[in-house]
This record gives C-alpha cells, structure tokens and sequence, in this order.
C-alpha cells in the first residue's frame, strides 16, 4: 500500500523513538503538506522505559521534491522525484529521482533522460568537503559505504572518472574502468587507463594494469602498475630523465634525478646527464625560503664532455662547472641590515657546451655580488661590504674583488644646534661627511686565477676621505660653495723603477711593507641656475591651448688653489738615455697616488630645454573643458666648460643630449651628439684653432605597440596578480598580440676616418586564432650586412595539452625543437620531444 503527497516540501522526520513505523506514515496518508511544515511524533512516557532501543536515525532527515513525495507503509520507503533532495547531518543528495530507505538507512538515486537522450539531473553528492557527480548513486547514511556508477572527482589538480566506484568511507574507494586525467573536459582528451585501482582521498591512487589512451585512441604505451600521489604539500620523488640524441655526444638521458622535499623550508634536487660517448654532468638545486625573513635559490652543475674517438687527432675532453645563487631578504626582516647575494660564476665555456637557451649562449658578459650593510639607528654610520666578480666567456678574463668593506658617514652639522632648520648663519651651513673603503682585486685570465699570488697579482689598498662643504646664497638663483678635501691611501707595497741596459727596458723592483700617502685641496664654486618660461597659447577653436617652453640655464665658476704635500714625497725619478723621468712609487696601485692641486679655474656652460604642450580633451559632464598635458621635448641639454688656466685648448667639447617620448608613449626617442670645437692639423694631432667637427653622435629609436593600447580602461581590467611558477612554465594566450622595433644609429669620427654603424630589432607575438600564438625575434646589422640572432617558435593550445616550435633557422646557432607535452605539472613527464642542437652543426 503507498500513499502520496503531492507538492511536498521541506518534510523532517525527527529522530524516532518508536517500533511502530507503519502507524507513523499513516499519518501522512493523502495529507497536502503545506510548505515548510515539519512532522514531528511525540513518545508515549509509559512506552519509553529503560529497555528501549537506541534511536535507529541519530538526526533528523530532511527531504523534499518539487513533482511528489511516495510514502510506502509497509516497506518504509519515500519515493521523490524531481528535483529530489535529502539531508542527513553533513550528508547531502539532490537528483532528480530518490528512493530512500529508512530502515537500512539508504539512498538510491539516478538522472533522467531529455529529448537528446542526455541524462540530465543526475545525483549530486556532498559529505563534508567531498563533492562529486554521478550516474547513478546507491549510499548508506550510517556506514558511509555507496556504489557510484559514472563518476568525476577532482583530486589535487587532476580528474578521477570511474566506471564503478565502492566507496568504504570518506577517503578510501575501490575504481573499476577509471580513468586519470589532468584535462576538466567531461570527455578527456586523454587519460590514463587504468583498469582496477585504489584511491585514498587527497593521498594517493595506486592502480593495476594501466595505458595511455590520446584522442580515445589506446597507445601502446602500457605499464603493470601504477601511482599517483595527491597531496596539497609538496612531496619527495623520483625525476624522470628526458631521452635525446646528439651528432657529438650520441645518444643521451638528462635531467634523471631525485628530488627530496626536506622540510616546509628547503628542498633539494640532484639530476644527471649521461651521454653514449661518456660524458656526463651533475645538476645541484635547492630551493629555500622562511616567511618575512628571506628567500633564495642555489644551482651548482658539473660536466665533463668528451669530443671525436678515443685515439684520433679530433679527440678532445672538457670540464665545465657553474654556480649560480640568488638570495633576497625580506623587506620586513631588519631595517637595519641587509643582506643579498645575486651570483653567475661559470667557466667561459660551460653555456657554450651544455645550455640551450640562446639567450645564455650568446651572453659574453657575467656578473655576481655578494653584499651586506649595516646602518646604526640614530647614527650617521653606514657599513658596507661586498664580494664582486665579472667575467667574459670571449676573452677568459675575470675580474675578482675579495672582499670591497666601506665605512660611511652621511653628512653632519656641527655647529648646528640640533633641531635648528630656518635663520641659519653661515657656520649652520658647514657640513662634514666622511667616506672610505677597502678592497682587494685581481684581474686575470681564468686558468691563471688558481695559481695567482695574494702579494704579487692581487691589489690591495684602503683610501679614505674627508670632505667639508658649505654654501652661501648671494642672491635668489646666485650660489657661492666652498669645499676642502681631506684624502689618504694606505698600501702593503711600493715600487723602485730603474732602467735595465741589458734587458733594454724598465724594470720595477716591489718593496714591500705598510705605505701611508696622504694629500688635500681646496676649492669654491660660483653658480648661477635660474628658470627661463615662455608660453604661446592658441584661439580658443583651436585644439592646442597653449605650448610652454622652460629654459634652464647654469653657469658656474670653480677655483683651485695650488696646495698640498710637495710633490717630491710620492714622486722619483729614474735615468734613461740620459734624461730623467719621473714616476710615482705607487703606480699600477687601486687608488692611484694623492697629489695636490695644482692652481686650475673653469667656467661650466649648460642649457636644459622642456617643451610641452596643454591639449583640449572632450568636456566632462558639467560642461567644463578637460585638458592634458602633452610633453613634446622631455629634454634637450647642451653643455661645455672653458679652462682659465690653460694655455691653450682651452674650451671643453660641446656634449648635446636629448630625448623624448611621443604618440602616446608608444616610441620612445634619444638622441646625443659631441663636437669639438678645434680643427685637426694634417697630422690629425688637435691644434689651437677653431674648426668644430662632429666626433660621434647617436640616434636610437624605440617604438612597442600592442593590442592592449587599442582597449579602454575596463576591458584592460586592474593590475595583472601574480603568477605561480607552474603558470609562468606556460604561454598566456590572453593578448592577441604585440609588437617592438628598436632602432639604432651611431657616427663616430675621432680624426680623419668615420665611421658609420646601423642595426635594427623587430620583436613580438601575435595569436592567429585564440588558441595559435607566434613569437619572432630577429634584426639587421647594417654595418656587417647580416641578419642578427633570429628565433621563431609556433605555439598551439590544445586545452590540457601545450604544443611547441621554436627554432633558430639560420646563422651559426641553428637548432630546432618540438615539443608536445602536458600542460599540468602533474603529468609534467608526460611529453614528445624532438630537437637538434646547434653543437651539431
């Protein structure tokens, strides 16, 4: 027998103390349940005694259905259907049809079929956190266990479908026909195959026989077993190798390792590179980082290469190392010291044999820091020290300093009274600063470094100085500043110079011991810096309001006695065919050798030009006009100095610079040219006669342009976030395109002969379709008549799946690469990869 209830709705049954379940749900029988109406049964006080059995429903079930509510009296059953739902405790469960069972606590649920015979209201469960769609749902509220059939659940970046699924709990279920899959496409692209399997619940899966099926085609790509770990923390592993081949080195497995997830703070990875021919390469990376203190990373790689057969003339072996390390202290730490290392050390020819990035390739240049300060709060000390290295791959040399300390003073008042900023008197104005520093440096070439001496190849020195300045406005723009200057070098070695008849040269004999030279000048400036405004404004038609010209012009005078320690004490002189030649006992040193000033004076000539122009906009809503401002000369500034003192040649090289920015800001413009005023003899030696001539001069143009700068303030949207290192391994296929042309040009012609250099760079990307995107990057040296470094790569979307071209078609460095991989980080081994190095060429 049933009974039904039409238009039933938010019906709770309330835990049940009683045996009679029949004698309930008659109650209901025929009854029209008004919206929101509970049924509760109250228990008889004589019926309930100690004996009574424990509640079978711990909490109130709550269920409803938009067509109907079937109660079945003698089964204890309730039918719903259409737009089910029922909720016990945490669990909950809408469908469109639900048979639930009281007695055995169970819920069975499935979709219906529309007119495209698609099902549609299929069982949509959630329990706590867990949530997942199915076909068809069989669940028991007490134990927790179910059957799914057809069922899609998310795990740590991947997909579980599963044909069949017994679920023992909320975190262990048993998978028959499953699939695994990084692609959110409800039919996957691709998946692995997998045919019965285990999975624990953000932990793991471990699976029996599996393959790889691509585009619902089965590959024969198989493995017994399987196992995918989930987990929100990262984890230790094995790193796959990728497999390649190479014209030199043969066939080879790289980038093999093991990675171990130390702790929440550091990491560590170790990989290999093994080549058929022997040679192979060790990878060495750790990654750390504590939260507002600091952050870094460390990579160390060693390889030793073997070229041509064993025995034959074109045999040859290599050994190459690199150490690069960068480490950042959180602002937050301390204001008060700091410490950063940014390092690129390498052999010259390490990125040559082993990268393949051409970026790395062709970069000559290497440079590293290592720093530490200090400041002392209240105080005007400063502490600075720093280990700094440069070298370049073409030539072999490395330039070394070990270690570079300097100790500062910013610039105090002493006989200001503290506090004091307005009425200053003259004595207010006298500052005092002091500066110093010490290093030790070397420059040599890289198989010299390890056997070089500290007392015979390494300069060492310590210089300090102390400088006193003040100033005195004689009029509004008319400035008067005196300076003296204090300045001193210690060193570990002097020198004796004598000429040697025999190896017929100059030959330097080193004392060494502690040397202390010391020296000061004094000088005073005149200046005079006003500002020069000039304004022409337009008829009110006219777009331009007005266009405002701002000139700067500065002269100054400078004036330098002849004082400080008499020459004869740092300086002697050495014999050689009978003349005297002079020569310091500190030449070749860091910091040079202190002299005194001798009795000099300059003008200094410049002129600063600003032009910008006041544009009319549309009217804003009031009716107001709108302006902008438009700069059309950011600068244009020429400068030259004469020379009082000198006998001859005494004006300075006329330097004019200039830039600007136009169209928006879209090409960016920089200019600069120097002449000298005097003419050349026919010698090409300078004389002292008027004849200006350009000696070099530069133009460089460059204009960026993308489709970003054709969208209005809403359609570009606010600032970009920022990107976690796996989105940033991939293309954004968010701008359609952009583009940048870098233009340069320079003249040079120091003497008779000129010369002429021109080149040009074109850049960009553009998508042909959403889902196609091209990058170039090429150029033209017009000098050599030759096409610069130039590369192309394809990229192609395929939603889960990322394919890559990139190539370098021509020139010394041609190479090429195809990849296809998966784009989750996941299943980041799972790729096709096809290239061709440029070392094989």
């Amino acid at each position: 027998m049933r009974s039904e209830s039409s238009g039933c709705e938010n019906l709770t049954v309330s835990p049940l103390e009683v045996n009679g379940y029949a004698e309930f749900f008659q109650q209901f029988d025929s009854l029209n349940l008004k919206s929101g109406e509970k049924v509760t049964v109250k228990t008889d006080s004589i019926a309930a005694d100690s004996t009574a059995k424990k509640p079978f429903l711990q909490m109130a079930i709550e269920y409803n259905a938009d067509d109907s509510v079937t109660f079945s009296l003698t089964g204890q059953k309730v039918f719903l259907t259409n737009n089910a739902f029922v909720k016990y405790g945490a669990t909950e469960l809408r469908a469109y049809y639900i048979e639930l069972d009281i007695a055995k606590k169970e819920a069975f649920a499935y979709g219906i079929k529309d007119s495209t015979d698609k099902f549609i209201h299929t069982p949509e469960f959630k329990d706590g956190t867990e949530e997942f769609k199915c076909k068809e749902l069989k669940y028991n509220f007490e134990t927790g266990k179910g059957l799914v059939n057809e069922v899609i659940t998310e795990q740590e970046s991947g997909y579980v479908h599963s044909e069949i699924t017994k679920r023992m709990d909320d975190k262990t279920f048993f998978l028959k026909n499953g699939k695994y899959t990084t692609c959110d496409h409800p039919h996957p692209h691709f998946y692995v195959r997998m045919t019965k399997a285990k999975m624990i619940k953000d932990d793991k899966i471990v699976s029996g026989p599996l393959h790889i099926v691509l585009e619902d085609v089965p590959l024969p790509v198989g493995l017994p077993f399987g196992f995918f770990p989930f987990s929100s923390k990262y984890s230790s592993g094995i790193l796959l190798p990728s497999y390649g081949e190479e014209a030199r080195r043969g066939f080879n497995l790289r980038g093999g390792g093991y990675y171990w997830a130390i702790n929440d703070y550091v990491d560590l990875a170790v990989r290999g590179d093994i080549f058929s021919n022997g040679s192979w390469g060790t990878y060495v990376q750790s990654k750390y980082k504590k939260r507002y203190r600091y952050s870094g990373r460390l990579e160390t790689e060693y390889h030793k290469n073997k070229y041509g057969d064993k025995g034959l003339d074109d045999y040859s072996e290599a050994t190459d190392f690199a150490v690069r390390w960068t480490h950042t202290q959180d602002s937050k730490a301390n204001p008060y010291r700091t410490f950063s290392a940014s390092v690129n050390f390498s052999t010259s020819e390490n990125d040559r044999n082993n990268s393949t990035s051409i970026d790395k390739i062709v970069n000559n240049q290497k440079q590293s820091s290592i720093s530490y300060s200090k400041k002392w709060p209240g105080s005007p000390f400063s502490l600075n020290g720093s280990l700094r290295h440069s070298q370049n791959s073409r030539d072999t040399t490395i330039s070394l300093t070990l270690p570079s300390l300097s100790l500062n003073m910013t610039q105090i008042y002493p006989f200001r009274t503290k506090g004091k900023s307005s009425n200053l008197k003259w004595y207010d104005k006298v500052g005092v600063s002091y500066s110093s520093k010490m290093e030790n440096r070397i420059n040599i070439k890289e198989k010299e470094l390890m056997s070089s001496s500290l007392t015979k190849d390494w300069k060492n020195g310590y210089q300090h100085s102390i400088p006193v300045t003040t100033n005195f406005k004689l009029a509004r723009d008319l400035t008067l500043s005196p300076t003296l200057n204090y300045q001193g070098v210690l060193y570990s070695r002097s020198i004796r110079r004598h000429w040697d008849e025999t190896l017929n040269k100059t030959v330097d004999d080193t004392i060494q011991g502690i040397q202390y030279a010391h020296n000061y000048s004094t000088s005073a400036s005149l200046s005079l810096s006003p500002k020069i405004y000039g304004m022409y404004t337009f008829n009110k038609t006219s777009k331009i309001e007005a266009i405002r010209h701002v000139m700067t012009p500065s002269i100054s005078v400078s004036y330098t006695p002849e004082i400080g320690v008499d020459r004869d004490k740092y300086y002697r002189t050495y014999k050689r065919d009978g003349k005297d030649i002079e020569y310091s006992i500190f030449d070749g040193s860091l910091y040079g050798t202190p002299t005194g000033a001798k009795e000099s004076g300059s003008i200094n000539l410049s002129l600063d030009n600003n032009v910008e122009a006041k544009i009319r906009t549309a009217n804003d809503t009031t009716g107001n006009e709108d302006f902008k401002k438009v700069k059309l000369l950011e600068s244009l500034k020429f400068s030259t100095s004469y020379n009082m003192f000198a006998d001859s040649l005494n004006w300075s090289n006329i330097r004019m610079t200039g830039r600007t920015k136009i169209f928006n800001s879209k090409l960016d413009l920089s200019f600069n040219s120097t002449v000298d005023p005097y003419a050349l003899n026919a010698n090409n030696v300078k004389i002292n006669k008027f004849g200006p001539r350009i000696t070099n001069a530069s133009i460089d143009l460059g204009f960026r342009l993308s489709s970003s700068d054709f969208k209005g303030e809403d359609e570009k949207g606010g600032k970009e976030g920022e990107k976690t290192p796996d989105e940033m391994k991939f293309v954004q296929f968010d701008v359609p395109w952009s583009f940048s042309l870098d233009y340069g040009w320079t003249y040079s012609k120091p003497t008779i002969k000129s010369n002429v250099n021109q080149n040009v760079g074109l850049r960009g990307d553009f998508s042909l379709t959403p889902k196609w995107k091209i990058n170039f990057s090429t150029g033209y040296d017009f000098a050599n008549k030759a096409v610069t470094a130039t590369q192309f790569s394809l990229i192609r979307d395929l939603h889960c799946w990322q394919m890559t071209f990139s190539t370098i078609p021509f020139g010394t460095y041609q190479s090429y690469n195809f990849k296809l991989n998966v784009k989750s980080s996941v299943l980041q081994d799972l790729k096709y990869e096809k290239k061709k190095v440029w070392q094989d060429n």
